[in-house]
This record gives structure tokens, C-alpha cells and sequence, in this order.
């Protein structure tokens, strides 16, 4: 992996960590829609195993087949917010795996012959979890946090359930009839997971490097679109994660003495003119460019815009890192970088590849993403 990463340059890591997410949008993708398609399925097999001679459910069986749906869209519900909440951590992490490959060009060369330390694992989980923990509790406009989002739109699935259900025995449609209007609501399309399976594990490792753009147009593409209850999870799964991969990214910045403005990037999936691109062209010499932390992303639900680093020269950060080192050089960022970095200053991240989630997502196979998500 680490000889992966060193065929990045600097210039081009922040790039690289948004290849890398959208790599991790592409497997969430992947992941959510066949849970919902087999749960789909599973919902057509326990409706059908419960007709009567005419292919109907009578009121009892119609009761049997609600409390076992329920249950196993419950079991699903579990799986899929375990997964999600992973993701999530991944998504933060990546961040913070740039934070890494960084200090390790420039800020570990340079400090001296002490004898340098490779970090333990998870040096940076302290502040993944205070990231994750307010995005979690943020209230939105509609004044609901993460939590009560999942809980609605748990409750909604249920009821789109129980609803068709109970109207098709009122209406004594055919027990197939009423399945296949469960697996309407629900909405996953059986080439979503084929599609994102394919821009995962189908691009070689230069293709992707190379920023081929079949790799980076999948987490909106029509196969995935979906509708329904698929529709509502893939919506709010991309938009939290980017939610929480654009605050860590604006936290590793903020922390990062060698950052000293950042840019908003439109998508390459970006297709139609909206707010976003107002944005990407605004900033005070109309280029995106703004202080860190100033714009807030994402812009809009399912908004795959991103921020890259305005990066200092680094002759110039390895002159100020020298002084700094020397004690001939004041540098007040650099000081709360090495109070707050977590590890001695000194330390090498390079075998760490917990810390390096960009090197595992951009450069390796997509059974590398679900090795880091177990």
C-alpha cells in the first residue's frame, strides 16, 4: 500500500481522497441495495408461503405475514444501520488518512534524527468520534437529527408495508399482486448491485489513479437511482456521508498548518446547473476559493461536491518547519498541530493502515473497503 500512496503527489492527495470516497459511496450503494433487494425477495417468498387454495390471504394469514415482515425488515433495518454507521467512520477516516500521508512528506522528514515511532492504531479515533458524535446530534431545518431521520424513515417503511398489506386484503387482491406491490414501495433495482460491483472491482488500479470517469459517475447513476424506501436510504446515506467526510476534511485542515484555504469542487457527476455551481465559482476571485470551513457540504441532499486544499509552497513549509524545529522560528499553527496531533510529532504513519483508509479505498480491490468495515 505505502508504495501505492507514493505514486500520488502531494498536489494531488486531496483528489485522491475524493476518488477514495466516492469509491466508498459506490460499495454503500452496492451494500444497501441488495440488502433491500433480498429483503424483497425474502418478502415474496413469506407472502406466497402463506396462500389459500384461490392464491389469496385470508385475515389470519394476512396477520402471520405482517408480524414476520416486520420482524424481518426489522433484522434488515439493524444490518443496514450497522453498516451505515461503519461507513460513516470509514468516510471520516479517509480524511484523516491524507492528514497522514502529509505529515509523513512533510512534517516527519524534516524534524530531526530523533528515533521516530510508528504510530499505534486508531491515533485519530478521539477525534473521528467527536466528529461523528455532532454530526449525529446536529438538528437539521426540519428539526430532526441523524437518529430521528433513520427512525422516520424506518417508520414510513413500515407503514408502506402494513399499508399494502391491509389494502390488498381489503381490496382481495392475489397474495402475488400484493407482494409485488411491497416490492414496488421499496423500489431496488436488481442491476444496482451488478452496476456499482463492476466500477469497484472492474477498473485496474491505474484507471482509477487516473481519475477515469467510470469510476467516479456511481453514486448517482440511473441503476442506482432507485425509488421508494431504496430511494429514501441511498439519499440519506450519501448525503451523511458526505456530511461527516466533508467536516473531517475541514477539521484536518483547520488543523493542518501547511493548508491555508481550501476549494469547492464541483462532481464529476454533476450534470445540471444548481446552487453548487454558484459556489464552485464564487469565493473572492470567483474560483471556489475560500477560507476553511466557510462553506459547509454538503450543499443539498446527495450533493457529491468536495474540497480540495489551497496548500502552502513547500520549500516554504519545510524553511518554517526548520526554524520551527530549530526554536529560531515562531509558528503558533505549528505548535497546536504538534499539541493536538495526537502522537509525538517525530511519529511515522506509514505502517499504520487502519490510519491510511485512502491508500486501502483508492488503490485496492473493494474487498479491501469491506476488510476495513468489519
Amino acid at each position: 500500500m505505502a508504495g501505492a500512496l507514493s505514486k500520488v503527489p502531494t498536489s494531488r492527495l486531496y483528489m485522491a481522497q475524493q476518488r477514495a470516497m466516492v469509491r466508498l459511496q459506490l460499495w454503500f450503494t452496492g451494500q444497501t441495495s441488495q440488502m433491500i433487494l433480498d429483503f424483497q425477495k425474502q418478502a415474496r417468498d413469506t407472502i406466497l408461503s402463506h396462500v389459500d387454495k384461490d392464491g389469496k390471504l385470508d385475515s389470519s394469514a394476512t396477520f402471520q405475514v405482517q408480524t414476520k415482515l416486520l420482524s424481518q425488515w426489522g433484522d434488515v433495518q439493524s444490518q443496514w444501520v450497522k453498516t451505515f454507521n461503519r461507513a460513516r467512520a470509514a468516510a471520516a477516516q479517509i480524511a484523516f488518512g491524507t492528514m497522514g500521508v502529509i505529515h509523513d512528506r512533510y512534517v516527519q522528514p524534516n524534524i530531526g534524527n530523533e528515533i521516530q515511532e510508528s504510530v499505534t492504531s486508531g491515533v485519530f479515533n478521539p477525534q473521528i468520534q467527536i466528529l461523528m458524535d455532532k454530526a449525529t446530534e446536529k438538528i437539521y431545518d426540519d428539526g430532526l437529527n441523524l437518529s430521528s431521520r433513520i427512525w422516520s424513515d424506518d417508520r414510513n417503511t413500515r407503514d408502506a408495508i402494513n399499508k399494502a398489506l391491509m389494502q390488498g386484503l381489503a381490496n382481495k387482491d392475489s397474495a402475488w399482486n400484493i407482494a409485488k406491490n411491497i416490492e414496488d414501495s421499496f423500489g431496488a433495482n436488481d442491476d444496482c448491485p451488478r452496476w456499482t460491483s463492476t466500477r469497484l472491482y472492474g477498473l485496474t488500479k491505474d484507471q482509477i489513479a487516473d481519475d477515469n470517469p467510470a469510476g467516479l459517475q456511481g453514486a448517482t447513476g440511473s441503476p442506482c437511482d432507485g425509488s421508494g424506501v431504496s430511494y429514501r436510504a441511498l439519499r440519506l446515506a450519501r448525503t451523511e456521508l458526505q456530511r461527516i467526510h466533508a467536516a473531517a476534511t475541514d477539521s484536518v485542515m483547520e488543523q493542518s498548518p501547511w493548508v491555508q484555504k481550501e476549494q469547492i469542487n464541483l462532481s464529476p457527476a454533476h450534470a445540471e446547473d444548481d446552487e453548487c455551481d454558484d459556489v464552485a465559482s464564487g469565493g473572492e476571485n470567483g474560483d471556489g476559493v475560500y477560507e476553511v470551513g466557510e462553506i459547509e457540504l454538503p450543499i443539498h441532499p446527495n450533493c457529491l461536491c468536495f474540497a480540495t486544499a489551497v496548500m502552502m509552497d513547500q520549500d516554504e513549509f519545510t524553511s518554517k518547519l526548520a526554524d520551527w524545529t530549530k526554536g529560531t522560528g515562531d509558528w503558533p499553527e505549528m505548535d497546536d498541530y504538534a499539541k493536538d496531533l495526537g502522537a509525538p510529532i517525530d511519529t511515522d504513519f506509514s505502517d499504520d493502515t487502519s490510519v491510511l483508509a485512502l491508500g486501502v479505498l483508492v488503490f485496492e480491490n473493494a474487498d479491501k473497503i469491506s476488510e476495513l468495515l468489519k
